[in-house]
């Protein structure tokens, strides 16, 4: 051992002396060739390889094992869904994300990789509002969420249950179809408003207060920030005002629905503003919380009042300056 270690010095020196003598060549100079001050140190403060990671998104709480070969590594997703693994190949790693009931799996080639494996319960109301999101804007419905389904989001620190009333209803105004789902709050929002300011229904739902920088503006700045970034603009028609039953489409991420799309029936409005969504052809669940709530479409042959809903659920109208309660409505 000795020997070989003599042996491996001497043919460091040679070698070291080739490349000084290559050196010196080069430069037509004789001078002893020697390593400048701070070589050494600058050498030990290389750093090394960084580590490769595995950045995984998925729920709160999930197992996260990342395989390759016979080689595993595990974490756990904290509080707010991320887990990062460190592994010690490149290649192709197997992630999964599991929590009781459901397992996520995608393969990752690793340098620095992130990994979304957002898991969807079968539950809808087991479910995150970014599962939720994920799961509509890649058109991945689970079939077991279904019409009258609800999940709780927080609202100004008070709780709503916001209800599926539709599923394939809406049409996205991008033209890349249809929306999966359209949610809408099952109560009505703790705060009322008014359609507009004076007893006027003119420029209808397009140009009204609600609409513009009303009651849904100050709604949406208490909604969840992930959830009003994810909202995308539908289709939705409503009539000029009540004396033009001229059919003008708005595009909306946030919308009232028509005295149509609730009751399936034209008692105060004028014709061609959608159809009944699935979820309102149950009479009861026209009722909310025992209040009056408005609907976007102006009252026919008037030019003061929109339409609205009866604390029983009944089709009625109010004028455009009362306060009543908003149940807005929204796709992904």
């Amino acid at each position: 051992m000795a020997l070989d270690k003599a042996v491996d010095s001497a043919q460091l020196n040679a070698d070291l002396t080739a490349v000084a003598d290559a050196i010196r060549t080069k430069g037509g100079t004789s001078a002893q060739f020697a390593f400048p001050d701070g070589f050494v140190s600058a050498v030990q403060a290389i750093e090394g390889a960084p580590d490769l990671q595995i950045v995984v998104t998925t729920s709160a709480g999930a197992t996260v094992t990342a395989t390759k070969g016979n080689k595993t590594v595990s974490g756990t997703a904290d509080a707010s869904g991320n887990c990062t693994l460190i592994v010690d190949e490149v290649g192709t790693w197997t992630v999964t994300a599991a929590t009781a009931g459901t397992t996520e799996t995608a393969d990752v080639v690793v340098g620095v990789n992130n990994v979304d494996l957002s898991i969807v319960d079968p539950v809808f109301g087991n479910n995150s509002w970014a599962a939720i999101i994920k799961a509509c804007r890649e058109k991945q419905v689970p079939n077991t969420w279904d019409v009258g389904d609800r999940c709780n989001m927080t609202i100004n620190n008070k709780t709503y249950a916001i209800d599926i009333i539709g599923k394939n209803h809406d049409d996205y105004a991008d033209g890349s179809g249809k929306a999966p789902l359209t949610f809408q709050m099952h109560e009505c929002y703790a705060t009322e408003y008014k359609m507009n300011n004076s007893d006027s229904n003119t420029g209808g739902w397009a140009d009204c207060l609600l609409r513009t920088t009303g009651g849904f503006k100050t709604i949406k700045s208490k909604m969840p920030a992930e959830v009003v970034a994810a909202m995308k603009e539908v289709v939705k028609k409503t009539a000029a005002d009540g004396y033009d039953s001229t059919i003008n489409t708005t595009k909306d991420t946030m919308f009232l629905l028509s005295e149509i799309e609730v009751q399936g029936t034209r008692t105060h409005s004028n014709a061609g503003e959608g159809t009944q969504y699935e979820y309102y052809k149950t009479a009861a669940n026209r009722v909310k919380n025992d209040t009056t709530w408005w609907l976007r479409s102006p009252r026919a042959r008037s030019s003061t009042c929109f339409c609205g809903t009866r604390f029983d659920g009944t089709a009625e109208w109010y004028v455009a300056s009362e306060t009543n309660g908003v149940a807005a409505a929204w796709c992904f």
